[in-house]
């Protein structure tokens, strides 16, 4: 079983050195332009933090290595920049993340929850689907040369 503890300003370095980890280093199916921004470095985490995100964390060993974020907006939860550490990917941290993010969305009382998915990463459409999310709309382009997919289920 993970524990997972919802992240708070001072949490902000190890979020900004774990998304420099995974969006900086091998996840090559994103474009760089992409992976350089989701590398959000300490200011703009906390910038986020301010105007409402949620960041949820998971720990090993005194590291976090495993985060996403949330966002609530009117009756949607928006979960969005899942990145677990290259050295703790298939443990099932995803999947107790997404867990989480249901439970966080009910407790909330959110009557959506949505993500968008690389159009094509059959790892995380894999993930989507388990969880009982469909497409939502047509594909779009969320940055230059890269396709996604709007997913989204009933809480």
């Amino acid at each position: 079983m993970h524990t997972i503890e919802e992240m708070s300003p001072a949490d902000a370095s190890d979020i900004e050195r774990l998304f420099a980890e995974v969006w900086l280093g091998d996840a090559e199916e994103y474009p760089r332009e992409w992976r350089e921004l989701r590398a959000l470095g300490r200011k703009a985490i906390l910038e986020e933090m301010a105007k409402g995100y949620h960041y949820f964390g998971i720990r090993a060993d005194g590291a976090l290595v495993c985060v996403y974020k949330a966002l609530i907006t009117d009756e949607v939860c928006f979960g969005e920049h899942l990145s677990v550490s290259p050295s703790y990917q298939g443990k099932g941290l995803a999947s107790a993340m997404y867990d989480q993010f249901l439970e966080f969305a009910k407790r909330n009382r959110c009557k959506k929850v949505r993500v968008n998915i690389l159009l094509g990463h059959a790892i995380n459409e894999r993930m989507v689907k388990k969880f009982g999310f469909e497409k939502s709309g047509e594909p779009f382009y969320q940055a230059t040369s890269m396709l996604v997919q709007a997913w989204e289920r009933q809480v």
